[in-house]
């Protein structure tokens, strides 16, 4: 698992292929469409979201298990995992969203425990669960000690090959540290916390140059990761879906999952998939800040 699967590289060749296509000589790209089959393995409602095992899509991209965005929402009514499916896939700019779906038939799940989610989900309002986890210094973790603070928890892994996915929650979170930085209200009373969910590859080593690349200040900022049945557990409570097919793939497929805890060490909002932005999470912080 020490880098990206030959699929993974291709498929990230392919995604920056198309975008340098579409942007070329500033013209608003046209949406591409693609025609894919395969079996739905998870659900993801409230993300608006299908995991689909996926046969090759004849010049995008080779056959594999992944989390497509779906719009509109009405198109999730009736689906169900194990259901076979023709589906529209629309590129725009390297972001994939399904706007179709047709059902095929049924079929056995290939292990339908792994596409289920943890029960006991937090919700708004529920404490943050605990985790012995280790950070980005090798240095032993429980994730009790951010209460106190407000806290903004995510999780990602560092060999996500979509734009729109673990590197977007990055740059968001950059985003974030500076804003933070740069205002008196909030600076000092903010902390930022990422979660791998695959320790295998993202070892503490890995963490630390991952967070020196995005410029983390270590003050605010810190990556998590721990033994791998204690964050599946962990990103499990939170609500994060994690399949790998095959089971030692170096790909996970998976939904976003982002927090923020208050300093009571309860969920104080959830905001799920990847269209929330910077700036209405540091707006949620500002009036988190302003109550007594």
């Amino acid at each position: 698992m020490g880098g990206l699967s030959r699929t993974s590289v291709r498929f990230v060749a392919g995604l920056a292929g198309l975008a340098l296509g579409l942007t070329a000589c500033g013209a608003t790209p046209a949406p591409r469409r693609y025609e894919l089959t395969g079996q739905i393995l998870a659900v993801h409602a409230a993300e608006r979201q299908l995991t689909i095992a996926h046969q090759d899509i004849p010049n995008f991209m080779p056959g594999m298990t992944m989390t497509f965005d779906v719009a509109p929402a009405g198109l999730l009514d009736g689906r169900a995992p194990g259901e076979l499916v023709r589906a529209t896939l629309e590129v725009t700019d390297a972001k994939g969203v399904i706007v179709a779906v047709t059902h095929v038939g049924e079929a056995p799940l290939p292990d339908p425990s792994t596409a289920n989610l943890a029960e006991g989900i937090v919700q708004v309002g529920d404490a943050a669960p605990d985790a012995a986890l280790i950070d980005q210094t090798d240095r032993r973790r429980a994730f009790s000690e951010w209460k106190g603070t407000l806290t903004l928890l995510t999780f990602i892994y560092t060999q996500c090959p979509l734009p729109n996915f673990c590197p977007l929650m990055d740059q968001n979170f950059s985003t974030i540290q500076r804003a933070v930085a740069e205002d008196a209200a909030l600076r000092g009373r903010v902390k930022l916390v990422t979660v791998s969910f695959d320790p295998a590859h993202d070892t503490p080593a890995v963490l630390a140059l991952h967070a020196a690349r995005r410029r983390a200040d270590a003050a605010v900022w810190t990556f998590l990761t721990g033994d791998l049945v204690t964050i599946q557990r962990f990103a499990g409570k939170f609500g994060v879906s994690l399949l790998r097919t095959p089971p030692t793939s170096a790909e996970i497929t998976h939904n976003l999952r982002t927090f923020l805890i208050g300093a009571d060490g309860r969920v104080a909002r959830i905001y799920a998939g990847n269209d929330w932005t910077p700036s209405a999470v540091l707006a949620d912080l500002r009036r988190a800040v302003r109550r007594p």
